[in-house]
């Protein structure tokens, strides 16, 4: 049973869009429609440890992401069309030290590549583009997939894997579409396109290891519908529907060992689900009171077959 190990009051004015916790759980970082990120040392949760607020966008801060410890780096995107990148110093300032504004609309969603491969960031945009940017001897390089999706690109997600030692970024775009990219920096292929999920795709998510599929991707739209994608080799791909329920969902999320997925409603509730084999996935939902058990034979395989956890 999940128990609240501690919580923290915000200075936001407006709701809170995202969330994130550096990998030692030091900071606590927030980001709201009021423009604000702040960050909280969860060290020192109290009045002798003063909120930090970065106000370098302007307007909805749609997501903040900490890199790997091994570079330092804070990074947020906004409605503003801009990619900010910041560093902290011995004082605990943060400073920003790389901004790109080379998107013609909002920025949506960030996130930071394998850490073995260096400091690289992906950004998506409403303007269909996705901006890779890469540290290189001090200097930021960016390249761009034009025209990734028609009427822009919703969400993104490295995979921790690589192919031929190529990177592998997944994308999900309001042309109902899920794209796979391959390449270095400078130089990105398609890899593959789903067909058309008949509704926009809000939120992606790669497993971050490799499970009874080589390769496993979560993907939610705009209609409702979360599919668990797998695949062995990139070309054939299974799909499996879970959460059917006609409820819109905001985000998605795989735990470290890619076994279990969180999906978020609208209402901010949040379903877990678990992985039982390659097409079937279980819901660890305490309002379930009976156990389901799943028939093999129908092609239904999107229902909840979980009996209540005590």
């Amino acid at each position: 049973m999940l128990s609240v190990a501690s919580s923290f009051e915000t200075i936001h004015k407006g709701q809170i869009l995202s969330t994130d916790i550096d990998y030692y759980n030091k900071y606590v970082c927030t980001s709201s429609t009021d423009g604000v990120i702040q960050i909280i040392d969860s060290d020192k949760p109290d009045l002798y440890a003063p909120v930090i607020q970065l106000q370098e966008h302007v307007g909805p801060v749609w997501q903040v992401k900490f890199s790997h410890p091994k570079f330092g780096f804070l990074a947020s995107c906004g409605s503003d069309g801009k990619l900010i990148i910041r560093t902290t110093n011995d004082k605990g300032e943060w400073k920003v030290i790389y901004q790109y504004d080379g998107h013609k609309s909002s920025t949506t969603s960030i996130d930071w590549a394998p850490y073995k491969s260096g400091a690289i960031i992906a950004c998506s945009s409403v303007d269909g583009t996705i901006s890779i940017h890469a540290l290189n001897n001090n200097d930021w390089c960016v390249s761009k997939i034009p025209n990734a999706h028609v009427n822009g690109v919703n969400c993104i997600s490295w995979s921790n894997e690589l192919f031929n030692n190529n990177l592998l970024l997944v994308s999900g775009g309001n042309d109902n579409k899920i794209k796979i990219w391959q390449g270095q920096i400078g130089m990105w292929n398609i890899k593959y396109e789903s067909d058309n999920q008949l509704s926009a795709i809000k939120d992606i998510s790669w497993s971050p290891t490799p499970g009874l599929y080589k390769h496993v991707i979560a993907s939610c739209a705009s209609n409702g519908r979360v599919f668990v994608w797998g695949s062995d080799d990139f070309f054939d791909w299974a799909q499996t529907e879970i959460d059917p329920d006609n409820v819109q969902k905001q985000k998605i999320s795989f735990s470290c060992f890619g076994t279990m997925l969180s999906v978020t409603m609208n209402s901010y509730a949040v379903r877990l689900w678990k992985q039982i084999d390659k097409q079937t996935w279980m819901c660890m939902d305490n309002s379930i009171a009976n156990r389901k058990t799943l028939d093999r034979q129908n092609i239904n395989v999107n229902q909840d077959i979980f009996a209540s956890i005590i």
